[in-house]
């Protein structure tokens, strides 16, 4: 199975649908180029949203590149799977679906703690001591993604978001994002969950260390050498998501650089990928102007990650998604056609 190029030609007869609509033409702005967007990815409205969290741990916390301790990674797999946290809360109240998926976290969890298991490994390597990953791992991985994303939509999803838990995953992800896109390592790695300048700067030198030690470009091989096994997991699953032709709501940050393996893996991926947010995290603009996905919806600074970046943006998708079926047009309504008589007089 691969990835269809969506067929562009549909775009003029939904442009058409939208002109009837009850509205002045154009009134909705960004909205209803969200609506043709959605349209030419899958038609009909959109309910239904399966947020795929993904968890691993990182052998580069042994660098010093973060602050925060490898076992919140598990920590917060618990609480986010019992309904604690941001992620939680969002998916709640918008009635999407969250499953805590662990891939790679150093824990081994319990039945009752709701996590489900797909684990591959206990963490990956320190990638300054070699690859990440091994090459089946990776794969593994990105199968486990694919699975996922079949299993959300046997069960009704209509569109997919994915989540990250995994201490020192922003490391792994500027590594990633660094060798796919050419950029300098400076551009786009911040300062995770409260570095100080040196310690960015540390940081920094570490991937630059990674990327002359891994120099393979080819995007299996980075995702392999710099990624982590929550990375090839969403990897996996968009492109799984794409396959099946639903709409991919992206998240921010480490998300992003998943995205840009599944890009550099397939030249109609990011067709598919609807950009929520701009994150507040260094270089994540960058990021989404190379995957060239267009506009992200929000801007509101986030970068929790944990995929509440796509539940932010959800209801703005939704909306869109009603606009073409469900929105009265002039002759349902009865109301006189404005936009006819603009057209008429040359003015649309």
């Amino acid at each position: 199975m691969s990835i269809k190029a969506i067929d562009f030609s549909r775009q003029a007869v939904y442009e058409t649908q939208l002109l009837a609509k009850a509205m002045p033409p154009n009134s909705l702005g960004r909205l209803a180029s969200l609506a043709l967007k959605l349209a030419l990815i899958k038609e009909g409205p959109l309910d239904s949203l399966s947020l795929l969290l993904f968890a691993g741990d990182h052998g580069v916390v042994e660098e010093g590149v973060t602050h925060s301790p490898q076992q919140i990674t598990y920590q917060q797999c618990c609480n986010f799977a019992s309904g604690g946290g941001a992620c939680s809360l969002f998916a709640s109240l918008n009635h999407a679906t969250l499953s805590v998926i662990d891939v790679g976290v150093n824990h081994s969890f319990s039945e009752h703690e709701a996590v489900v298991d797909c684990k591959i490994g206990y963490g990956t390597r320190n990638f300054l001591q070699g690859p990440a990953m091994g090459r089946e791992q990776c794969l593994q991985a990105m199968e486990a993604g694919r699975n996922r994303v079949r299993v959300a939509i046997e069960t009704g999803a209509h569109a997919i978001a994915f989540g990250e838990m995994g201490v020192g995953n922003t490391t792994s992800a500027s590594a990633v994002a660094a060798a796919l896109t050419n950029l300098p390592v400076s551009a786009i790695t911040g300062k995770g969950s409260g570095l100080s300048d040196a310690e960015l700067e540390h940081k920094i030198s570490v991937i630059e260390q990674a990327l002359v030690l891994h120099p393979e470009r080819d995007p299996l091989t980075v995702l392999c050498n710099l990624g982590g096994y929550e990375i090839a997991a969403i990897c996996g699953g968009m492109l799984e998501a794409a396959e099946a032709s639903l709409p991919i709501l992206l998240d921010g940050f480490v998300v992003t650089s998943a995205a840009l393996v599944a890009n550099a893996m397939d030249e109609y991926f990011h067709k598919y990928l609807i950009p929520c947010h701009q994150s507040g995290m260094q270089g994540h603009r960058r990021m989404l102007e190379s995957l060239g996905c267009g506009q992200p919806l929000l801007d509101l600074q986030m970068q929790l990650g944990e995929g509440t970046g796509a539940l932010a943006a959800w209801p703005l998708v939704r909306l869109a998604s009603h606009l073409l079926t469900d929105m009265t047009s002039f002759s349902d309504a009865q109301v006189t056609d404005s936009t006819k008589l603009l057209q008429s007089m040359g003015l649309v």
